[in-house]
């Protein structure tokens, strides 16, 4: 099989930039951009209406990512080292001096509120499995750090502080899907839980900002399906706004607010593409809704820190919102609405590698019944070409998470697998975010093989009712959770697949949780099972233990400073594999770690695996 005549690496190469955050003026905003190759740090002017090219400010070797502007007009921002994730804080002052606020590089940093006075960060300093909280005071290079809270089992972050100071919203993370709230007194140190008693079944809860001195608005799922916003006060009242209650069918995302407005401005999630609304708050009512239309049909992009954490940021006077956007079809950029014109305008312009948005192939969503009847959502791309007599061979892609979702937003890796002619269809198995709490909670601790028979459910699926689809090729393809998908699909179902790519992914449950990160451990078993409470559940499940099952080579991707998925994983799958003779590939990365962030990593990695692919499907 052969490709276009276009260069394949050129896919690959298409930039992306997002996570804008807005000077205290809402003249002008950072941001993150990766066209050297990884991301950095960018400053860019409005001019409405157009954009204008941006000063690049960080010229590290490693990524530097979530950038947010301080009161005084100074910046920081967050970066690791080939991607261990053990991230320092950097200070980029009003005249563009960079300096580091931390450097501990054996310490994860990591921001998670900023105040007119403060910035507050995790970090686990004294001890590798606590996120402690620490306070640095205004000015950031005239103070020193604050230990204010030693936390517990679990993340906790500051993610809200009241108007005169006084109290914090903490957020505890005990699993992704099981959170609390507490106030943390500011002056003597207590805390005081608020949706504690509240929590008749696991909820998620995250703050979105003050109603008044007594009641927060929050997004969450408590007494629901779905993520939707209501209001709670600090004394663990709950509250419904009537409107969203009744109307409510899919989950609320991103939120925006500032000072400068008494908007909230926030986003709902429809089957993976969002929409945009706005409405004012009070603690007992909703008013003013207004859908703010999108320049496209696409995905508000966000992520950890890692990238950056806001999708959606309102300038300080209100009058300025900006979104980090894309589609199937068109890569990520930030785009600005004036929220009272409604003229909306592409304020970053990336490159594109010589390549126009007729080479890319759309998304179209479709479902199917599994096993037991539910309806699994997934998305299919085609390549352009003439399509072989049998039909495409094809790549199912599976997401990591297991709590995320696969968007139909721009993914330069499935652009360069359709150019070469690989059509590529992207589940969204049970587990997934994205459809509510009971779809999210089907495939928690023993019922994990539940997902793996989805993705075989959609091998029957396609092979019977897609005639686009050469089902004699089909490559099973992922990464950190989806590479686990991968393993057990191949010794789960070992017969359907003609190849399988695993990226970062886990081999066996009991080494992964033993190995990974001290500080994710507990959420980590919250979702996959305990150590003490579960290990004959973990061994089951576990590729690790099936290896003699698998038939189809198998090539793995991982990078050596994985804390989330250790190297190890990758190693003993590979050791498995080779004793068996099963033909195994096994491509190392020293500095990379969960996942390839470098454009030559990625082109040197994925160009490897669609020749070898091309050798075997």
């Amino acid at each position: 099989m052969s490709g276009t005549e276009i260069g394949p690496e050129r896919f690959l190469a298409v930039e992306s930039a997002g996570g804008a955050s807005w000077h205290p003026n809402s003249s002008e905003f950072v941001f993150v951009y990766d066209a050297p190759g990884n991301f950095q740090v960018y400053h860019s002017y409005v001019d409405e209406g157009r954009s204008i090219w941006p000063d690049r400010l960080t010229y590290e070797r490693d990524r530097c990512t979530n950038p947010r502007y301080l009161s005084d007009g100074s910046i920081i921002f967050t970066r690791d080292f080939e991607g261990n994730e053990n991230f320092q804080i950097g200070h980029i002052d009003t005249k563009g001096h960079l300096s580091w606020i931390t450097d501990d590089e054996k310490a994860k940093h990591i921001p998670t509120f900023i105040d007119d006075d403060a910035v507050y960060y995790n970090a686990n300093i004294e001890d590798k499995s606590r996120l402690d909280i620490y306070r640095h005071k205004l000015p950031i290079l005239n103070n020193d750090p604050e230990l204010i809270l030693k936390t517990t089992k679990g993340r906790m972050a500051i993610l809200e502080v009241s108007k005169d100071k006084s109290v914090a919203i903490i957020h505890h993370m005990q699993g992704n899907a099981r959170h609390n709230l507490l106030l943390f007194d500011l002056n003597d140190g207590t805390t005081t839980p608020i949706t504690e008693s509240l929590n008749e079944r696991d909820s998620r809860w995250l703050p979105v900002g003050f109603i008044d001195d007594d009641h927060i608005l929050v997004r969450t799922d408590h007494r629901s399906d779905y993520m939707r916003l209501t209001s709670l006060s600090l004394k663990g009242e709950f509250g419904t706004f009537e409107e969203i209650e009744r109307t409510t069918r899919y989950p609320y995302e991103h939120t925006a607010t500032s000072k400068g407005t008494q908007y909230v401005y926030y986003s709902v999630n429809e089957e993976g593409y969002n929409r945009v609304y706005r409405a004012r708050f009070t603690q007992d009512s909703m008013k003013d809704v207004e859908e703010i239309r999108l320049p496209m049909e696409g995905v508000i992009g966000s992520g950890d820190h890692r990238t950056y954490t806001r999708g959606m940021a309102l300038s300080p006077d209100g009058k300025k919102l900006a979104i980090s956007l894309s589609s199937s079809v068109e890569p990520a950029n930030i785009w600005i609405i004036n929220t009272q014109t409604m003229n909306t305008w592409k304020a970053t312009n990336v490159q594109m590698a010589s390549l126009n948005t007729s080479m890319f192939a759309k998304a179209s969503l479709s479902r199917f019944s599994s096993f037991d009847g539910l309806s699994v959502p997934y998305f299919k791309y085609c390549p352009k070409g003439k399509m072989p007599e049998k039909g495409w061979p094809t790549v199912f892609m599976i997401h990591g998470g297991p709590e995320a979702q696969i968007r139909p937003g721009f993914n330069p890796v499935i652009q360069f697998y359709i150019n070469a002619g690989y059509a590529v269809i992207t589940p969204n198995i049970r587990g997934s975010t994205g459809y509510g709490k009971t779809y999210l909670d089907m495939d928690n601790v023993e019922k994990r093989l539940d997902a793996i028979r989805d993705i075989e459910q959609l091998y029957q699926h396609i092979r019977i009712s897609d005639d686009a689809i050469d089902s004699s090729r089909v490559v099973v393809y992922g990464g950190s959770y989806g590479g686990f998908a991968v393993l057990s699909a191949i010794t789960e179902y070992p017969t359907l697949w003609k190849a399988a790519v695993d990226i970062v992914g886990i081999s066996n449950f009991v080494t992964f949780l033993k190995n990974t990160a001290a500080w994710r451990r507990s959420n980590r078993e919250y979702e996959y099972g305990s150590l003490e409470q579960d290990i004959e559940t973990l061994e089951r499940i576990s590729p690790i233990h099936k290896v003699d099952r698998i038939t189809c080579p198998l090539f793995i991707i991982q990078g050596d400073n994985d804390e989330r998925v250790p190297l190890s994983e990758s190693i003993q799958i590979y050791e498995a594999l080779k004793k068996k003779g099963i033909p195994v590939e096994l491509m190392r990365f020293s500095d990379e770690g969960h996942g390839l962030s470098r454009l030559s990593n990625k082109i040197r990695a994925y160009t490897r695996v669609l020749a070898w692919l091309n050798e075997i499907v």
